[in-house]
């Protein structure tokens, strides 16, 4: 899963390119129970690590870090922080309900 699935694309002078500022990103939502990981040193600025430990794919990192409010992986993952962990069946449903492609 890319999120480069949830933005719209525009065509600006002939050139097709992604609107970023209008997404559905900001529509996923939970329903199932939540899990929580806590960050280690081998995970420091590697949230692909992370997805792949959780889901045993790196195609989720983004999604963990826009869930937690993490916009920066160099300052802002910390070793120790608990961080929440999204059901990978609320990741699915919003990719069938959101995904634009």
């Amino acid at each position: 899963m890319n999120r480069t699935n949830f933005y719209n694309k525009v065509t600006n002078d002939s050139i097709e390119e992604y609107d970023y500022l209008h997404n559905t990103l900001s529509e996923f939502k939970t329903e199932y129970p939540i899990e929580y990981y806590r960050i280690e040193e081998g995970d420091l600025i590697r949230p692909d690590l992370i997805s792949y430990k959780i889901y045993g794919t790196i195609n989720f990192w983004w999604l963990i870090m826009m869930f937690n409010n993490i916009h920066d992986v160099f300052n802002e993952m910390q070793v120790g922080t608990l961080i929440k962990i999204p059901n990978q069946l609320d990741i699915y449903t919003f990719y069938k309900k959101y995904s634009m492609r």
